[in-house]
């Protein structure tokens, strides 16, 4: 039997301390997608099991760093609790959030990114920021100006059409390419990020709808049923299908 400790250096201020249960997406969303249910569920190519609270890293954050966090945890999830009931629809049928701090919920967006890079855990071994981690680690906790990372450009859109009320799930953030640009992408509460993280900046005509710098959120509806949310869940759901009706051939 091998017995190992727990890592004891936090990533967010590097001291040697007790480190927490850090959510990686904030537990916050989970209780909202819970509600009155006992659990959550959460599914994957490989497995649905159940969950309650999401997927935690016991060997990232301190208290003090998770709770610094917690701070835009909790701003982004007042944001997007607004945004059923205070939320507009253009005449170019775009849709419009006023009174929002968009650096905050920028910075928000980052840290998830964040936390998903520097974690451990399986659902996240993708998720590398690369060069740009040490630049997120600057704005989330040694006080660096967001603007300063101009590497980092965050637009959102909102679902539609979706068979379950979208604030109803979300989704790990994965790769993707955003005009060309590399870019992260996930769905939460109902919206589809999509974080820019490339040296080139995104096009001007595209100012109006990025949330850095902006005091609302402006963005496009999109259509979940073409969405590659859509089509990546649609794969995990037939994947569970087949271990059910097949399941010696998976278990071997």
């Amino acid at each position: 039997m091998l017995i190992g400790t727990l890592a004891t250096v936090c990533r967010g201020c590097g001291l040697e301390k007790k480190l927490v249960e850090a959510h990686i997406i904030p537990r916050g969303f989970a209780r909202q997608i819970m509600g009155d249910q006992k659990h959550n569920l959460k599914i994957s190519i490989e497995s649905v099991r159940v969950t309650h609270h999401g997927v935690y890293d016991r060997e990232i954050l301190c208290a003090s760093c998770d709770g610094r966090l917690g701070e835009l945890d909790d701003y982004a999830l007042f944001v997007c609790q607004r945004f059923s009931t205070e939320h507009v629809v253009r005449p170019d049928g775009l849709f419009e959030l006023c009174d929002v701090d968009g650096d905050k919920f920028t910075a928000f967006v980052l840290s998830v990114l964040w936390r998903a890079s520097i974690s451990s855990r399986p659902e996240f071994r993708k998720v590398s920021l690369g060069p740009f981690e040490r630049q997120a680690h600057g704005v989330l906790f040694d006080s660096s100006d967001l603007a300063s990372m101009g590497s980092f450009e965050l637009i959102v859109g909102r679902f539609a059409n979706a068979p379950i009320r979208p604030e109803n799930f979300y989704t790990s953030p994965a790769r993707t390419k955003m005009l060309d640009l590399n870019a992260w992408h996930f769905a939460l509460s109902g919206f589809k990020i999509l974080a820019k993280m490339d040296q080139r900046r995104l096009p001007r005509e595209l100012q109006p709808t990025i949330v850095n710098g902006n005091n609302k959120l402006v963005g496009q509806f999109v259509d979940y049923r073409t969405s590659t949310e859509h089509e990546t869940f649609r794969d995990m759901v037939i994947a569970h299908q087949s271990r059910r009706f097949h399941p010696t051939e998976h278990n071997g």
